[in-house]
């Protein structure tokens, strides 16, 4: 009998760590700031990953920092993630040289967040207010793709 409640009590404990919610995924910022994701309920996320060699990349900045000032009093969570997961002294470097002004996270959270394999970029993943994954976007994007995003989305 004592057996089978270690047992059991050792297979709960097993399962709990491993499936971690998105409730206990922490967002650490390279600016220093760290937000549970289940701190973002309520808002929309945008998890744009991108790299300093990839062209795209870089045509999309313009358009993610206009997206981020047009919604900064909105209810809009944006986040930039290096794909190359550099350094963080290098990682300040490319965000000041491509004037990133919208938060860069220093941990990617894919596997946390369970995005699946990201073989290239940019991608951006957008979570509705409930935290729901709702749209992954491949390629470059603008402020209008974004908007759209949300707008297709608002009732789900």
């Amino acid at each position: 009998m004592k057996f089978t409640i270690k047992f059991l009590l050792s297979a709960l404990l097993v399962i709990a760590s491993v499936s971690q919610s998105q409730a206990d995924v922490l967002l650490k910022e390279i600016q220093g700031q760290d937000t549970p994701f289940s701190a973002l309920k309520g808002k929309w996320v945008f998890i744009n990953y991108w790299a300093g060699w990839c062209q795209t990349c870089l045509d999309e900045i313009p358009e993610f920092n206009r997206f981020y000032q047009q919604h900064k009093k909105d209810p809009i969570a944006l986040y930039a993630v290096n794909f190359d997961g550099l350094p963080l002294f290098e990682q300040r470097n490319l965000i000041r040289r491509f004037n990133i002004s919208y938060p860069s996270l220093l941990k990617d959270p894919a596997s946390e967040l369970q995005l699946g394999d990201i073989t290239g970029v940019p991608v951006t993943f957008i979570f509705n207010p409930k935290g729901q994954l709702v749209k992954t976007l491949y390629g470059g994007q603008s402020a209008e793709t974004l908007n759209k995003v949300m707008m297709e989305h608002q009732n789900s």
